[in-house]
């Protein structure tokens, strides 16, 4: 299950995240996963477009079982999400053994919406000053950016190395790209969510990796995070 692996693949899918909608990065790491245009459902919850069925193609896969399109049995409401056009509904997808854990994809689809967040935080940022000063030019976030920016570059590079990766490698890479989504966010200075900008694709972030964590309930690893 999950026979992908190329760099070209974890690429393409970080840049799509960045420069497209969710739904769409979405639905490629579908693809990406079972041959098709899909969205995740794991442990019993699946993410997927609000127009599923109707003006979207894409389908929904069971994480575990590629091959099956789990029934939704209750939607719920995330306001969160709603910018985004994206639903998350209760499912009959179970949490069973499965590849998710060590599955680079993951990590590269998150890592994608993390410097969608910090490209939007520069935008907000550009231009604006404080105390006669423009903020991009200010020592701590000019360090912040970098910092953020050198630490997404470090995890693609991590996640593509050849010989495959360890469930705790991804678990550390998944916690180390939360604590990096929360500095991006607070580069906003508070603006976002109700925009659906860097506090709502925080929020899309996190809900994304609620949905795959129970895959590494067994796992543990050394940053004691997240």
């Amino acid at each position: 299950m999950f026979d992908l692996d190329t760099s070209d693949n974890l690429s393409t899918l970080a840049t799509l995240a960045r420069r497209t909608a969710p739904k769409d990065a979405l639905a490629e790491l579908g693809r990406i996963l079972s041959g098709q245009p899909a969205y995740p459902a794991y442990n019993g919850m699946a993410l997927h477009a609000s127009d599923l069925g109707a003006s979207d193609s894409a389908a929904i896969i069971d994480l575990n079982h590629p091959g099956r399109t789990p029934r939704l049995t209750a939607s719920l409401d995330e306001i969160g999400l709603e910018a985004f056009d994206l639903q998350l509904s209760q499912c009959d997808a179970a949490a069973t053994q499965s590849k998710v854990d060590t599955n680079p994809a993951f990590v590269a689809l998150r890592l994608g919406w993390l410097l969608k967040c910090l490209d939007l935080a520069f935008g907000h940022l550009e231009g604006r000053e404080s105390f006669g000063i423009q903020l991009l030019h200010q020592p701590l976030i000019k360090a912040q950016i970098s910092e953020i920016s050198a630490a997404a570059d470090r995890l693609m590079g991590e996640i593509q190395l050849p010989g495959g990766q360890t469930a705790a490698m991804m678990l550390s890479a998944h916690r180390e790209t939360s604590l990096l989504f929360s500095k991006a966010s607070k580069l906003m200075g508070g603006r976002g969510l109700l925009e659906g900008q860097c506090h709502g694709l925080e929020f899309l972030d996190s809900v994304f990796f609620a949905l795959i964590r129970p895959a590494f309930h067994a796992v543990s690893d050394d940053l004691k995070r997240g």
